[in-house]
């Protein structure tokens, strides 16, 4: 792997705090939906770097073979190995793929709305998926959760 797991480590932390601090300090002053999708995304993107760290950590150990450098193979191997072996609850796998698949629909939405302090979107069917600040608040101090169970698991040094 290009990388190892203590710059994920790293990622995985300065996306989570821009996470909190757009969520804390930027939303309540701007006070506007539309800044949801881009909390989302840091959200995203530091359970995807926290995912990486620990596989790398396990890579490196050999306990896990060689994958892909893309979303789905590593979120497959984290899935099936490190998720059973650490006990990682399930909660954070499912919330994992919600985000995932709720950014891939902002980024082909066909209509985006606000509907008070939602942000909604449509899919070309109009089947509608919407995102609040309390839903975000939520996701974001379950990301601080999933970080402390990464350094969990990388402190054991196993």
């Amino acid at each position: 792997m290009p990388e190892d797991y203590e710059d994920s480590l790293s990622k995985a932390m300065f996306q989570y705090d821009a996470a909190f601090h757009l969520l804390n300090v930027t939303y309540p002053l701007i006070n506007d939906p539309k800044l949801l999708p881009g909390i989302l995304t840091n959200i995203f993107l530091s359970f995807e770097a926290g995912m990486d760290a620990i596989l790398q950590f396990e890579r490196q150990r050999k306990l896990v073979p060689a994958y892909s450098d893309n979303f789905q193979s590593k979120f497959n191997m984290f899935r099936y190995k490190p998720v059973q072996r650490y006990k990682i609850p399930l909660e954070y796998v499912a919330l994992i793929q919600n985000i995932k698949e709720m950014l891939d629909l902002h980024k082909k939405s066909p209509m985006e709305f606000q509907r008070g302090n939602k942000f909604v979107m449509c899919d070309r069917n109009y089947r509608i998926q919407s995102v609040s600040i309390r839903d975000i608040k939520e996701y974001c101090s379950m990301t601080k959760q999933f970080i402390d169970i990464m350094h969990a698991i990388i402190n054991r040094k196993a």
